[in-house]
């Protein structure tokens, strides 16, 4: 009886160890807030910087890239609004130790007929800029999709990132952000 318990033990292993999902294919190597999940009591955006002013007063609105909870994942996303006078963005830049090969998030958007709304990635080693990914919104999404941004493989050694998020140039454009991600294919 142990021998026949054994063996369907054994069994039971080797067969969960020949399966391998795809996500074991590659590696998450996470970005500061990538989630935006952490904003200050102001509702300023952590970790990023932004030209968003959610307490300054002008006769135009300059909290323009704001926190919503309508998220993909988490409490809170990032939604970036074109004011009427300026786009809003905001950027990151940080230490990374792999080179990823994309970037993936979810995203959802209202933009005005013509506009565009990008995101943007620098890879650095040094001061240089090694290899880079875009991803242009030029639709209007009412509901959230994965997006997966391409990086270019020039060089393997980096040591920095950046991200750029720019909300459109038309009115009433909107870019909603959550949950950005590097991945690195093994």
């Amino acid at each position: 009886m142990k021998v026949m318990a054994l063996s369907v033990i054994i069994l039971l292993l080797l067969s969960f160890s020949g399966c391998k999902k795809k996500s074991d294919n590659q590696q998450t190597i996470s970005i500061p807030n990538g989630d935006f999940e952490q904003w200050d009591n102001n509702n300023t955006l952590l970790f990023w910087k932004t030209n968003s002013c959610p307490s300054c007063v002008p006769p135009y609105e300059t909290y323009i890239v704001k926190q919503v909870k309508d998220a993909a994942h988490g409490q809170f996303a990032a939604n970036f609004v074109y004011n009427n006078v300026y786009s809003s963005y905001a950027y990151n830049k940080f230490a990374i130790l792999l080179h990823p090969t994309s970037l993936t998030g979810y995203i959802k958007s209202t933009l005005a007929i013509g506009d565009t709304a990008i995101i943007h990635i620098d890879l650095f080693s040094g001061n240089n800029i090694v290899d880079n990914g875009n991803f242009y919104e030029t639709s209007s999404n009412s509901r959230y999709r994965k997006i997966n941004i391409p990086i270019s493989q020039t060089t393997t050694h980096v040591d920095s990132a950046l991200i750029k998020i720019v909300g459109g140039k038309k009115q009433n454009t909107e870019l909603t952000v959550d949950n950005l991600v590097f991945l690195k294919n093994n």
